[in-house]
C-alpha cells in the first residue's frame, strides 16, 4: 500500500506541473520564427537526453533532467532519485544496442513549456519475432539554462499481426 500511495502521488503532482506549466504558459503563433527556433531547442534537449543513454554518459543524460522529474516507465512512476537509482543504467545498456527506429510525430512549444511525441519500431528478432512498438512522450520546460526535461513517459508493446 505504501508504494501505491507513492505512486499516487507522484502522478498527481506529475499532472498539477502539466496542467500549470501548460494553463499559465503564454501561447506562442505556430508560424512565428521563435516556435522554430524553440521547437528545434526542443529537439535538441530530448535527442541529446537519447544521446547521452547511447554513449552511457550518466552525467551527460541526468544534465538534461529537471531536479522534479518524473519518469513513467515499466509500469512504474519513478522520481528522479528513483530514475537514477534502480532504471538510469537499464535505459543506458538497452540504448547502445537499439536496433529501433525512432521517429519523432510531434513537437509543441507553449510559453516556457513544450512536449515532444515519438515512435521507435523496433525490428523482430528470436525472443520476439514481430518486433515492438513504443510510444514517448516528454514534458519539457525553458530554463535559463535551456530546456530540461519535466516527465517523461515510456510505454512499449509488443508489435501485432
Amino acid at each position: 500500500m505504501p508504494c501505491f500511495m507513492h505512486q499516487r502521488g507522484v502522478v498527481s503532482r506529475l499532472i498539477a506541473v502539466a496542467a500549470v506549466v501548460f494553463l499559465c504558459a503564454p501561447a506562442r503563433s505556430v508560424s512565428g520564427q521563435a516556435s522554430r527556433t524553440d521547437s528545434a531547442a526542443v529537439v535538441a534537449a530530448v535527442s541529446g537526453f537519447h544521446g547521452a543513454l547511447t554513449e552511457g554518459d550518466s552525467v551527460m543524460a541526468t544534465s538534461y533532467l529537471a531536479n522534479d522529474v518524473v519518469v513513467l516507465e515499466s509500469g512504474v512512476a519513478q522520481s528522479r532519485s528513483d530514475y537514477l537509482g534502480h532504471h538510469l543504467g537499464a535505459d543506458m545498456k538497452a540504448s547502445k544496442n537499439a536496433t529501433g527506429k525512432r521517429t519523432i510525430t510531434q513537437v509543441t512549444v507553449v510559453g516556457t513549456a513544450a512536449y515532444l511525441v515519438a515512435t521507435t519500431f523496433t525490428p523482430g528478432n528470436t525472443a520476439n519475432p514481430r518486433g515492438s512498438d513504443m510510444v514517448e512522450l516528454m514534458v519539457l520546460s525553458q530554463s535559463p539554462s535551456g530546456w530540461q526535461i519535466r516527465a517523461v513517459h515510456w510505454s512499449s508493446r509488443r508489435r501485432r499481426a
